[in-house]
């Protein structure tokens, strides 16, 4: 029962990584004793633990607060926060104000409990407010800086930046003396941060697979998809047990590992934005591991790969060939422009265009290929969250499967058209998933022929 004299308030807790152990009950504590202290009383907790600040993509909580604050059944009529780092580190102070505007626009206001100003209007609580967020987005920019200065210095010294492993390679851990502990399975991590990562040589099997690989590419002249064919056919598996691809047997000769190179820097990206590609210049270049292959042979295949590449499209011609998809079979998808022979791939549209929506929207019939034949509507993106929402009500989880069972809802493509993939689709309609986004597999375009593809 809620007492009539206290103010119903909802709290919002959020850290950003694992490492911060103790803050979201450090921020419960703080936030219990200003509603103490000033009369509120928490009525309901949103909470976004091990997310980043730095967009409301991702932040499940944060979003589902925003909906109820808007909702007009919601049982709060406040909303308590930390600090004004909690609500967000925004790169754009601007985002931070506007989700706050959104929630005093529909008459509930937002404390800072940690803040050494009321939220109150006041022209110097708004000053010092708008110092925070950028404070606040500042000392994201700093620390990512800092962060990648410490990846460039521990790659230089062959010391392994995160991701996963590949073919031919293994991970193994060392502490701070070099001393090999043990080897990394796929998914495991370091546990301490004076611990290292290097990388040595898979097993005998996989690189004698390497070398047959660049064997049978630059000596007998076999095609990659042939080559993928005859690993399949011969049950030798790839990572994890995987089948071979087209993509996976160029991802092997296209890999510097082949000459015991580990290469660092080739891309990044900043503060969660795009991911840019770096000149050759900014990478690290260092030698790990002794070569699998020599240096002539993984030179012959990179010449010969690269005498396959199709010389870039200009937009035109890019679009005409799309439009040309289209006529052909009435639609268009990210798994039909990977199969086409004669279009680039799919994620050259969305490098070109922006995305696969911006290709679709030059060609002027957006909405025909986007949508079913169903009679739907054009949806806002808050609109098609709803319908993840709802699907999740009905059946208890949604799926790509559940999806394509509702006559009412949009294709699976047109969710990962619009949100980027399926899991960011979940994220912002705040519905809890661990399912990490599959890698996108690539089709080989003409039979046998490398260089069909357009990177």
């Amino acid at each position: 029962m809620r007492s009539s004299s206290l103010l119903p308030a909802a709290q919002y807790l959020r850290m950003s990584t694992e490492h911060q152990r103790y803050s979201m009950q450090n921020q419960v504590a703080a936030i219990a004793a200003y509603a103490q202290a000033r009369g509120f009383q928490i009525v309901g907790t949103y909470q976004d633990p091990g997310r980043s600040g730095l967009t409301l993509s991702g932040r499940p909580g944060l979003q589902r607060l925003l909906a109820d604050v808007v909702a007009p059944d919601r049982p709060f009529e406040a909303i308590l926060v930390l600090d004004v780092s909690r609500w967000g580190r925004f790169q754009d102070a601007d985002q931070a104000a506007h989700y706050e505007f959104i929630c005093r626009a529909a008459g509930v206001a937002v404390h800072y409990c940690a803040e050494p100003f009321d939220n109150d209007g006041a022209l110097s609580s708004m000053i010092i407010k708008h110092l925070k967020r950028l404070m606040a987005a500042e000392y994201s920019r700093e620390l990512s800086s800092r962060v990648v200065r410490a990846q460039l210095q521990q790659a230089q010294l062959g010391f392994k930046q995160g991701g996963g492993r590949a073919y031919g390679v293994r991970r193994v851990l060392v502490d701070e003396t070099g001393k090999v502990r043990l080897e990394l399975e796929d998914g495991q991590r370091k546990a301490m941060a004076r611990e290292r990562v290097v990388l040595v040589r898979g097993p005998p099997h996989e690189v004698r697979t390497i070398q047959r690989i660049f064997h049978l590419y630059v000596r007998e002249r076999r095609t990659i998809g042939a080559i993928a064919e005859l690993l399949n056919s011969e049950a030798i598996p790839s990572n994890q047990g995987q089948p071979w691809t087209y993509w996976r047997v160029r991802c092997v000769l296209a890999s510097e590992f082949a000459l015991g190179n580990y290469v660092f820097n080739r891309a990044s990206r900043r503060l969660q934005g795009r991911q840019v590609q770096n000149p050759p210049a900014s990478w690290v270049r260092v030698r790990v591991m002794p070569p699998i292959v020599s240096e002539s042979l993984f030179a012959a295949a990179a010449a010969r790969m690269a005498a396959g590449r199709p010389q870039l499209f200009s937009d035109g011609e890019m679009l005409k060939r799309l439009a040309r998809l289209y006529k052909q079979h009435g639609y268009l998808s990210t798994a039909l422009i990977d199969a086409c022979s004669y279009t680039p791939a799919a994620v050259t549209y969305r490098l070109r265009f922006g995305s696969l929506s911006g290709a679709y929207d030059k060609l002027g019939f957006v909405r025909s290929i986007r949508w079913r034949a169903t009679g739907l509507k054009p949806a806002t993106d808050e609109e098609m969250l709803e319908i993840l929402r709802s699907l999740h009500r009905r059946h208890g989880k949604v799926t790509s499967g559940v999806i394509k069972g509702d006559p009412t809802s949009p294709s699976v493509e047109t969710f990962q058209d619009r949100f980027g993939s399926l899991t960011r689709a979940y994220h912002q309609a705040g519905i809890p998933t661990r399912r990490a986004p599959k890698p996108r597999v690539q089709v080989p375009g003409a039979p046998g022929g490398e260089g069909e593809r357009q990177k």
